[in-house]
């Protein structure tokens, strides 16, 4: 491995942000010089270089000579988790913020999550809102983080706090106390990372926009989706094994990973939707013996009763738009 990074403590700064990049270089310049325009100038910008074979070395190269708050540090292609957790193991600062290499930081995003760290001290990851850009380089909706503030792997299914990877800013020393991030679920490193951090804390996501994320065709999110809600569903499950939680039946799983897959459906492929509606009317009105005294499998149902009819509402929606 190659680096420019100085690991330190001196003068460290107050956020560590961290990009891994591969063959990036169609986006990568814009989303660097989102990073070196903020507002919040105490920060070092951690680039890991993970393999690219296109131009992105030499961008990379270009900005680490015109700032020295850039370090770069370049590795054989290994994946985003083995990049992710490169770029940590040389993070200095008390915070650590994401961001990924296409995307668009707000000017004024590190001043504002440094200081609802520093002023909610319960908190251990603040995220927020993020305004996407489609293809064709118009502006598109805007995406919340999540709805909860602290996970409950009490319930099944669980309700876990989440936010948008690309945009949080986590406390470092909690981001290794547990050990960085996780290789065991493909696809869904970063479900399993907020899991883990639970217990330091909770989840916020202000209402404000801090990242300008692409939408495109290409991301992993969407190629890979049905492996990464079985991988997230997975994780859910190892948290509750953990913390000697009951088992969860397999059938009861199964049910629920399909309900996952086909609710990401709805928002990215509705034919795919439709085609998997009868699964979901099936589990629906599964009316197995061992399953009636099951209450995790209880609420499941009421969960896709609930999927359900938002389904329905879209599907009219769409037909009376034509």
């Amino acid at each position: 491995m190659r680096n420019s990074c100085v690991t330190s403590s001196l003068d460290a700064p107050k956020i560590s942000c961290l990009i891994p990049v591969y063959n990036g270089e169609t986006f990568l310049a814009e989303a660097i010089d989102s990073i070196l325009s903020q507002s919040f100038r105490d920060f070092e910008l951690i680039i890991v270089n993970d393999g690219s074979t296109d131009g992105t070395a030499a961008i990379l190269e270009k900005y680490a000579g015109r700032d020295d708050r850039v370090k770069i540090l370049t590795q054989p292609n290994g994946g985003i988790v083995a990049a992710l957790n490169a770029g940590l193991s040389v993070c200095r600062g008390q915070y650590v913020a994401r961001m990924d290499a296409d995307d668009i930081a707000q000017p004024d995003r590190f001043e504002f999550q440094a200081s609802y760290l520093d002023t909610h001290p319960g908190c251990v990851l603040v995220g927020g809102l993020a305004s996407s850009i489609r293809p064709d380089g118009s502006r598109g909706g805007i995406s919340s983080g999540g709805r909860h503030k602290r996970t409950d792997l009490g319930i099944f299914p669980p309700r876990i706090a989440v936010s948008l990877h690309p945009l949080i800013t986590v406390r470092r020393e909690a981001l290794r106390s547990i050990g960085g991030y996780s290789d065991k679920f493909p696809h869904a490193e970063d479900y399993d990372l907020f899991i883990r951090l639970a217990p330091f804390g909770s989840v916020d996501n202000p209402d404000k926009i801090v990242l300008i994320y692409r939408r495109h065709e290409g991301a992993i999110s969407i190629r890979h989706l049905e492996l990464q809600e079985r991988s997230a569903a997975l994780a859910e499950i190892d948290a509750r094994r953990a913390a000697g939680l009951p088992e969860i039946s397999s059938e009861t799983l199964e049910a629920y990973i399909r309900l996952r897959i086909w609710r990401r459906y709805q928002g990215v492929d509705w034919q795919k939707a439709l085609d998997l509606r009868g699964q979901q009317i099936k589990d629906l009105f599964n009316l197995s013996p061992r399953l009636w005294a099951s209450k995790p499998h209880w609420r499941l149902r009421l969960i896709t009763l609930a999927a359900m009819a938002r389904f329905v509402k879209t599907g009219l929606g769409r037909r009376a738009r034509g």
